[in-house]
């Protein structure tokens, strides 16, 4: 499905209804199987890939086709390898070609009897589960969260339980914390203490659970009203005291005139003229690399030069998020440029007008965050919008009821 965006006026008003939490659902799925007594998880996410999960642990399959879902299969590889029988754990061709090495090597020192049926390093596998005893490993932090929170989720569940080390600049700690935060309210105590996470062997507990709307999806109506001309959106169900990390996008759109008000049901995005404009953007995303793709297009949109910081991990993302963004910005005369494997910068440059359609490589956060440039443009081209799916379905219902005019090509 191809899309031309536009917005006639420029001006956003109205609510915006965000999906539940992709991250929790599927944190959530995992730790429902590993419970021992069953409970509820309610406003779970309908997101494909958490659907895909669901279905998934629903049945028992021989080969399991994780497609493209990257936390899925992080998490199902620890999971299946401390049940008892055999699995194939495969994905789609792009998945294939993305590494995992690190995971399996901590589940190997673990016990775990997991084999590669292709290159070594990546997808598909081979595991033969079974009850771990668990221990004590290292893991490197830099490269992805979801690995140790696939080992964290599987912890309580091993009979000495786990002591994890983590080695490095550890990339997206608020998921860490998250992911220990659901564990922890589902009865299971743990130790942080400096580089060191240490779980017990113990059982989870039982509870209901309503998982948060997704502060990630918020970001993009954060890029909206900073974009655009004026504004007044309102976010429904975020709050405050959220687990989510990626809620920081509250704090650092206000330097780009986004004010925040917190609401009894939501929250309200106003665009306001910034009293001390920005001279430049300097930020470190180590923590919240998602929100890069955010933030380009308003960067970009305000000509200030930039250095994004913290972009590792997004080069084993969906796509290299990082040339793909290259890729993307060109078409409107942006250069971005790579300083190093964790930098990259953005010159003082001006946007230009453009008509080349925007490609987004099987990314839903490519076709969700360059949504925005229709707010610079008279309009832009979004191929294979569909791949929205992933995790936020309604997107484009959403954008329709601000304002913005959808047509499909």
């Amino acid at each position: 499905m191809n899309l031309k965006i536009s917005h006639p006026t420029k001006f956003l008003f109205g609510k915006v209804e965000l999906p539940a939490s992709k991250s929790i659902s599927n944190r959530l799925l995992i730790i429902q199987r590993l419970c021992k007594q069953s409970f509820e998880i309610l406003n779970l996410s309908e997101a494909n890939d958490t659907r895909l999960l669901q279905d998934i642990l629903s049945e028992d399959r021989n080969v399991v086709d994780a497609q493209d879902a990257g936390t899925t299969f992080r998490f199902l590889t620890a999971y299946y390898a401390m049940t008892e029988g055999e699995k194939i754990l495969t994905g789609s061709e792009q998945m294939k070609k993305r590494p995992f090495g690190v995971l399996v090597d901590a589940l190997r020192e673990l016990g775990a009897d997991i084999s590669y049926m292709g290159e070594e390093g990546y997808p598909p596998i081979a595991i033969r589960g079974s009850k771990l005893k668990g221990g004590e490993i290292s893991i490197d932090g830099s490269i992805s969260s979801q690995y140790i929170s696939a080992l964290l989720l599987i912890a309580p569940s091993l009979s000495v339980g786990l002591s994890l080390h983590l080695k490095g600049k550890v990339a997206s700690t608020p998921y860490i914390k998250m992911t220990l935060k659901l564990m922890n309210k589902l009865g299971i105590s743990y130790l942080w203490k400096g580089n060191v996470i240490t779980i017990p062997s113990q059982p989870y507990k039982p509870l209901t659970v309503i998982v948060e709307p997704d502060w990630s999806a918020a970001s993009y109506f954060f890029s909206f009203a900073a974009l655009a001309s004026s504004s007044e959106l309102t976010l429904m169900g975020l709050n405050k005291e959220s687990i989510q990390g990626d809620r920081i996008v509250a704090n650092l759109f206000e330097q780009f005139g986004v004010k925040v008000s917190y609401l009894k049901k939501g929250i309200k995005l106003r665009k306001e003229i910034v009293e001390n404009p920005l001279l430049q953007f300097d930020n470190d995303f180590n923590d919240y690399p998602d929100m890069v793709q955010s933030f380009i297009p308003i960067v970009a949109a305000s000509g200030l030069p930039a250095v994004f910081s913290g972009v590792k991990s997004l080069r084993i993302k969906e796509t290299n998020r990082v040339e793909a963004l290259k890729i993307e910005m060109k078409k409107f005369g942006i250069e971005i440029i790579e300083l190093d494997e964790d930098r990259i910068e953005l010159k003082e440059q001006a946007l230009k007008e453009s008509k080349e359609p925007i490609a987004t490589y099987n990314d839903h956060r490519m076709a969700m965050s360059l949504a925005s440039m229709a707010l610079t443009q008279d309009y832009i081209e979004i191929h294979n919008a569909e791949v929205v799916n992933k995790s936020f379905p309604s997107f484009w219902e959403n954008l329709d009821r601000i304002g913005f005019k959808i047509e499909e090509m």
